[in-house]
């Protein structure tokens, strides 16, 4: 009578384990739902299987999935010092196309090209009234590029509404006409399709023409890449809030 009963309990754990067996296979085969195969699909990522082992002993399967990376075109423009060595000259810009359309093009400097207040001043502001607009359309504006460079910049009318945030209590201000400019923040959510892309370096930040949820801060992009509409103080001018330039260049000049 034991050995019949061991018997069946033998066959039973058998059975139970073959079931198991089906199952994990059926889970890790690539079919769809309807037994149809799937295929990865442009601009996606194959997923990649981690297993993880409990302390009661059951395995678990995580599935990730890697960011997508995007893609830029880079082009040469102007001149500005970068390598902290005056005595070799100014190094040639490089800039990030993030858009293209009528015969002009957006460009973003790919590197942070210096450091700089939002404004000097501890105070409310806008982009219209900071000190950093005043500083890029006529201080770097002037240093980075020549008389030939220059007629190749358009100005545009560039708006600014008022921040994202539920809580906030400040205004975007008048629009502006700018030849040099920060992004928006709205500008660089669309333009990026993710936080690795905003991304510069580990330790810099980059200031966003668009106001903090008060006037007496800005938003910027963390060293993530992360969109921080709260906003640091305007007069923040440590060695890690960066300028990313921006502008527009005439394709037909």
């Amino acid at each position: 009578m034991k050995k019949k009963f061991l018997a069946v309990l033998i066959t039973a754990t058998m059975m139970l384990t073959a079931c198991s067996s089906d199952g994990n296979l059926e889970e890790t085969s690539g079919t769809g739902p309807n037994g149809t195969e799937t295929e990865d699909t442009e601009g996606t990522t194959t997923p990649e299987a981690t297993v993880t082992e409990t302390t009661a002993g059951t395995v678990v399967t995580e599935t990730t999935v890697d960011e997508p990376v995007q893609v830029f075109e880079y082009i040469t423009f102007g001149h500005y010092e970068q390598d902290g060595d005056e005595s070799n000259g100014p190094e040639p810009i490089e800039w990030m196309v993030l858009s293209e359309e009528d015969g002009r093009m957006l460009l973003l400097s790919r590197y942070i090209l210096d450091y700089q207040a939002y404004n000097v001043d501890y105070d409310d502001v806008t982009w219209e009234t900071c000190t950093l607009r005043k500083w890029l359309n006529e201080d770097f504006y002037n240093a980075a590029f020549d008389a030939s460079e220059q007629e190749q910049i358009l100005t545009v009318t560039n708006s600014n509404p008022e921040n994202v945030s539920p809580y906030s209590n400040s205004v975007g201000g008048n629009d502006t006409e700018d030849k040099i400019f920060l992004l928006s923040s709205d500008e660089a959510d669309t333009l990026f399709i993710n936080d690795d892309a905003r991304a510069v370096d580990d330790c810099d930040w980059w200031w966003l023409r668009s106001p903090g949820y008060i006037n007496n801060r800005a938003a910027v992009v963390l060293t993530i890449g992360e969109i921080y509409n709260h906003g640091h103080i305007v007069s923040f001018n440590y060695y890690d809030h960066g300028v990313r330039p921006a502008f527009w260049l005439d394709l037909d000049t």
